[in-house]
């Protein structure tokens, strides 16, 4: 069984087929160039940073700080055994390293880490004076 890719769009479709070929992405380069996709929330007490990394347990990563730059990474070793009859194989467990650089305003002692539901969430707490005061009312006189 093959995978069917279909296109509407036949100007490209073509140019794109001639040039490199009708199976641009198959799985050797999906694993190559895979990078989990991130969210950053800026929260006012906090910044949280979500990687989606799905087929994989805490202790595949590795969450490292030096020099306010955060740095996530994971090597997992997957089987790829031969003798597995796969047509198309596309899922990406392989490794990875992503860096932030985290803005001075983290308070960098309090950072911590969960991974649940496919997701490693890091919850990176901004220092008190970072934090921005509710506004007030000043009394005219």
């Amino acid at each position: 069984m093959n995978l069917v890719h279909r296109n509407t769009d036949q100007l490209f479709t073509s140019f794109f087929d001639d040039f490199f070929g009708s199976n641009i992405f198959d799985s050797r380069t999906l694993k190559r160039n895979h990078l989990p996709s991130v969210n950053i929330l800026d929260n006012e007490k906090f910044f949280e940073l979500n990687l989606a990394a799905p087929g994989k347990n805490r202790k595949d990563f590795i969450i490292e700080l030096e020099d306010q730059i955060l740095t996530i990474s994971s090597e997992s070793f997957t089987n790829n055994d031969d003798s597995d009859n796969f047509t198309r194989q596309e899922f990406r467990y392989g490794n990875f390293k992503r860096s932030f650089r985290l803005p001075d305003s983290i308070n960098t002692s309090l950072i911590k880490a969960k991974y649940e539901n496919g997701i490693l969430s890091i919850s990176l707490p901004k220092h008190k004076e970072a934090i921005p005061e509710p506004k007030k009312q000043i009394e005219i006189k």
